[in-house]
């Protein structure tokens, strides 16, 4: 018998790859500041969304893995 695989599974691997790669070049960007930053760059918005990313993609791969 087959495993089903939960389409939230693979969601949670996106996610959590999306995360990974957004929190890395925030904090990259961190480091090397722009020369000309956006206005509230002071927020470093790419850090916190990519790290909530990368929870939840870590949530959903967790909960949702194929078990058999």
């Amino acid at each position: 018998m087959r495993a089903t695989m939960s389409i939230w599974f693979f969601a949670g691997v996106m996610l959590l790859a999306y995360g990974i790669v957004i929190l890395a070049a925030g904090l990259w960007e961190l480091g090397h500041p722009l020369a000309h930053p956006p206005v509230l760059s002071q927020l470093h918005a790419p850090i916190w969304w990519g790290a909530l990313l990368a929870i939840s993609g870590g949530f959903y791969t967790v909960k949702f893995r194929p078990r058999r």
